[in-house]
């Protein structure tokens, strides 16, 4: 494939962003840095965080734009089956992209979730660091005409990205999923509460109208969280009382559902 070109602006923009890594000390700054390529190609969707290798991925959102529900969801299940932390973990490379895994490479259950909220093309990138610390960028929804070109910007860029996220790491505490079996967020207290109520997954789906599939996610995320296998042992969880543990919700950027038309899967 032909490498893609840039343009005499492109290439001024691009040196802008690398000056700019390195003088970031703040947490905003990492996202202003992140959101810049959107100047070069733009995108509907973008997020960064960490991932800790040597402690089972353990993933941490810094910024998103990402539909908060999404964001819950990918980070709980699907985060570790993306295709540029997979290559992480296997490949033994400093610098991964999605795009160098091959497309049937990810869950039919993980396509299955971005087609739910929307979304259609996604570009992911993960930086390894010192001791199994590693970023990890990503970005949704760009034309695919500009795929070649967003990941030779993500190959030139991450590693710069990397060191302005870690430079900025002992002081910028990003948001990590609930620990197990503690708390349970506003939409998985309300499909446990359908569970317990002998709900099917898919009424749970049609009551909510979210995919089946994305039920299915959320209730993964539960039984992992609470310390369960099935249902009835979820049952038994709500039934002592424990589902009013739950969190407060969080600011999002982007707080839109799936629509209405993914419901009835």
């Amino acid at each position: 494939m032909n490498q893609p070109g840039l343009s005499a602006k492109e290439f001024q923009r691009l040196g802008e962003i690398m000056y700019n890594a390195r003088s970031v000390n703040r947490s905003d700054g990492v996202w202003k840095l992140v959101s810049a390529i959107q100047q070069v190609v733009p995108y509907e969707f973008s997020g960064c965080g960490g991932v800790d290798l040597l402690r089972g991925i353990d993933p941490a959102l810094g910024h998103s734009t990402y539909p908060r529900e999404f964001c819950q969801l990918y980070m709980g299940q699907g985060l570790a089956a993306d295709p540029a932390i997979t290559r992480l973990i296997t490949s033994g490379h400093s610098v991964t992209s999605s795009a160098d895994a091959p497309a049937a490479s990810e869950p039919k259950e993980v396509t299955s979730l971005k087609l739910d909220f929307g979304i259609k093309t996604c570009l992911s990138a993960g930086v390894r660091g010192e001791q199994g610390t590693c970023s990890y960028f990503a970005f949704s929804n760009f034309n695919t005409k500009h795929t070649e070109k967003l990941r030779l910007l993500l190959d030139i860029l991450t590693p710069h990205f990397h060191l302005s996220y870690m430079r900025c790491a002992s002081t910028w505490k990003p948001e990590r999923p609930a620990q197990p079996a503690v708390l349970l967020s506003k939409r998985e207290e309300e499909i446990l509460r359908w569970v317990a109520a002998g709900k099917t997954n898919w009424e749970i789906s049609v009551i909510l109208k979210v995919s089946l599939n994305t039920v299915k996610f959320h209730l993964k995320n539960i039984f992992q969280k609470i310390g369960v296998e099935n249902r009835w042992s979820a049952i038994a969880y709500w039934q002592t009382g424990e589902q009013h543990r739950v969190i407060a919700p969080s600011a999002p950027s982007d707080d839109r559902l799936p629509s209405a038309s993914n419901s009835a899967e």
